[in-house]
């Protein structure tokens, strides 16, 4: 199954807020759709869904309409709201009703989803006694009461802690195992590259980047080394770092947590560096140092506070 969305374009009034936005989503993978607040994610979410429409472009499934599928879709909004006075297992089951379970249906999804997100004591709370966190991780189960086809987060990882976030992540991570396609936004950089094999990044309403990330990462330049020392060699390989630069077999060097990095001129030099580390002192490692996500992310969008 492909959800494609192709050459979207939405305007309120004057300020054109999609700007021909197109990316694909295959089913079993994950995409993560990115970009600053305010630059279209959530708009592009809600044409997906029906929510709103758009002034031009469409959303298709195998290239039906997404509308005329028959799909089932999850949504998780970034306008978080539950009702604070009702008990967490009474609203599940209404929303699952909504969606078209029948009573019986919706209490045993919801009563397997506060299992596995570890939430069973809540079950006769009202939602206004749970933290942010908890209210949160009850709307993503209502999201997916319907065992929906296509599942849209936005935001999802919003108010988690590092544990409720892995959880999350592994919730994710199955659905797509089930042949789900998924699409999400978050600012969590390094969890998105972590298990993410494509993204999108907006900007202004505009696609600055899509595909697999993999590839993505490939035609950047592999002109770094991560060299981590011996234990008590840190300073003697900063010192041979520092020959290296000064007698041009590298450009630049610099001290990390992980280990050195070390800048090379050219593929040609690579085996020359470490030869000559290699001949001075031990180390425990050496890689290839990819640029991370948040890295390309910034390169596209740019540093700077709007």
């Amino acid at each position: 199954m492909l959800l494609s969305v192709t050459n979207l374009n939405k305007s309120y009034g004057s300020k054109h807020v999609l700007k021909d936005v197109s990316f694909e989503v295959k089913s079993g993978r994950t995409l993560g759709l990115l970009g600053r607040n305010g630059h279209g994610k959530s708009t592009t979410m809600k044409i997906i869904m029906g929510i709103i429409y758009s002034n031009s472009g469409e959303v298709t499934v195998d290239g039906v309409p997404i509308e005329k599928s028959g799909l089932k879709l999850g949504y998780l909004p970034e306008e978080r709201g539950l009702y604070q006075k009702i008990k967490v297992i009474d609203q599940m089951i209404y929303f699952g009703k909504l969606r078209g379970l029948t009573s019986t249906q919706a209490k045993t999804k919801a009563t397997d989803f506060l299992e596995k997100l570890e939430m069973t004591e809540y079950t006769q709370q009202k939602a206004n006694t749970l933290s942010k966190g908890n209210q949160q991780k009850i709307q993503l189960a209502i999201a997916m009461l319907n065992e929906p086809d296509i599942i849209i987060l936005d935001e999802p990882y919003s108010g988690l802690d590092p544990v409720n976030s892995r959880l999350l992540q592994n919730i994710i991570e199955e659905s797509a195992a089930q042949n789900k396609t998924i699409l999400f936004s978050s600012h969590q950089l390094n969890t998105v590259e972590e298990f993410c094999r494509d993204i999108c990044i907006i900007n202004h309403g505009e696609v600055l980047l899509n595909g697999n990330l993999r590839d993505i990462k490939n035609t950047y330049p592999k002109n770094k080394l991560l060299i981590v020392p011996e234990t008590g060699k840190e300073t003697q390989l900063v010192q041979i770092a520092k020959t290296l630069k000064d007698e041009g077999y590298c450009e630049n060097y610099k001290n990390t947590e992980q280990g050195l990095i070390v800048t090379i001129k050219d593929e040609g030099t690579k085996n020359t560096i470490l030869n000559k580390i290699l001949s001075q002192t031990e180390i425990n490692s050496f890689s290839i140092v990819e640029p991370a996500l948040l890295e390309i992310f910034l390169e596209k969008v740019g540093e700077t506070a709007e």
